[in-house]
């Protein structure tokens, strides 16, 4: 088994019992952050033995959901230059020249958000680049990880965008997309 570190991001309705309901339903290796007097949106970071990071992160929206409340989202996937060089252990130029083609074998994935002055790039991607190409110690755990967040991460969005709609848009919509 292998501790799995992430983030899920909630609303849970209030009630002084919800913290409480949901260590009973598992969560008793979470740290959770939320005002139960009052309810709204909350944080829980769990260290979460298990056999695969989908089974970890499964498991933690299963346990919440049973106890009513909606995940909104896991680990944040976006990360600045500055993030990587913490994340990896490097020097912010470091992560710049592997961003702009001065280091490595070229190839870094390109931002996911571009803006003048601070891009974002996915986590999951990067992580993938560097542990391919042996550049910073990221172990194929992470990598796992970083990729099963970022896929929990947009399905979970989806979901919920998937509620504006009709349910004849959404059905014609997710058949077009099978």
């Amino acid at each position: 088994m292998t501790v799995y570190s992430f983030e899920l991001h909630f609303t849970a309705p209030s009630g002084e019992t919800v913290i409480d309901a949901l260590y009973e339903a598992g969560w008793d290796d979470a740290t959770v952050s939320l005002d139960p007097a009052t309810g709204g949106p909350g944080i829980a970071s769990f260290d979460r033995e298990a056999t695969g990071a989908v089974e970890a992160i499964a498991s933690a929206i299963t346990q919440g959901r049973s106890v009513g409340i909606e995940v909104t989202g896991v680990s944040e996937d976006l990360v600045t230059l500055a993030e990587i060089a913490d994340r990896t252990g490097r020097s912010f130029a470091t992560a710049d020249h592997w961003a702009v083609g001065r280091r490595g074998p070229g190839g870094f994935p390109e931002p996911k958000v571009r803006r003048p002055r601070v891009s974002l790039w996915s986590w999951a991607e990067v992580a993938t680049w560097l542990h391919k190409n042996r550049l910073a110690e990221v172990s194929p755990m992470e990598v796992e990880l970083a990729e099963v967040c970022e896929i929990a991460d947009s399905l979970i969005r989806a979901r919920r965008l998937q509620r504006r709609l009709p349910a004849k848009d959404r059905e014609r919509l997710c058949h077009a997309m099978a």
